[in-house]
């Protein structure tokens, strides 16, 4: 019993002893002051506010692209093309890039559009009858229509919509037959259309992100350097 009573003293005293540091201290926790002593000037290092990230954010933002569409623009301005529309995409396209006052730098030439499945009202003698025709579609609710007037087979006929899958093209006739379009047909075989392509001259690096955050709403179209 004496010899546990002893015991037990001497590990009293050997613990209150550690405590007061008798026997050295041990390296704090978490902390590694020798590496942040031989840090590098660690007083400029400091955490950025809300604020300061945020002005950051906007700075690279406002940045002048270096690269877009596949073109370098480090060395000045460039020519890009837009396209390919069909009628009704290239005029809201058109629509679409007003706001940016191109004025003359903004030029478009005709193309064709391969294998696309066209839904048309068939050719008419003239073009009186055409244009009465047209009327009347109009009066059904039928607003992307084009007379055709150049010397093809289909002069005086009138293009109701281009497709590039047939499947869609016959749905888009179902949909003109609901709202009373009887003489409506879907192309057999599927062919060239007229289509627009858009020229911009004078581009540089901040309008070259203008015309690539229009080229968003238009997935069919793409934006490239001037052939």
């Amino acid at each position: 019993m004496k010899l546990a009573f002893l015991l037990l003293v001497l590990a009293n005293l050997a613990v209150f002893a550690w405590q007061q540091g008798v026997f050295g201290r041990l390296p704090e926790s978490g902390r590694e002051p020798g590496r942040i002593a031989r840090q590098l000037e660690p007083e400029r290092i400091r955490v950025l506010t809300e604020k300061e990230v945020q002005q950051l954010r906007e700075k690279a933002r406002q940045a002048p692209a270096a690269i877009v569409a596949g073109v370098d623009f480090a060395g000045g301005q460039a020519c890009l093309e837009f396209g390919d529309f069909t009628q009704a995409d290239a005029a809201r396209a058109l629509a679409r890039l007003a706001p940016l006052n191109l004025g003359e730098r903004l030029a478009s030439r005709s193309v064709e559009l391969p294998g696309w499945y066209m839904v048309y009202v068939p050719p008419y003698k003239t073009r009186a009858e055409v244009e009465r025709a047209a009327a009347e579609l109009r009066k059904l609710g039928v607003k992307e229509l084009l007379v055709i007037a150049d010397n093809s087979p289909m002069r005086f006929g009138i293009a109701l919509g281009s497709f590039k899958d047939q499947e869609l093209a016959n749905r888009h006739l179902e949909d003109l037959q609901r709202r009373g379009v009887t003489s409506a047909r879907v192309a057999d075989k599927p062919s060239a259309a007229p289509g627009t392509r858009l020229q911009i001259k004078g581009v540089d690096a901040a309008l070259a992100r203008e015309l690539a955050a229009v080229q968003k709403e238009f997935p069919q179209s793409k934006l490239a350097a001037c052939q």
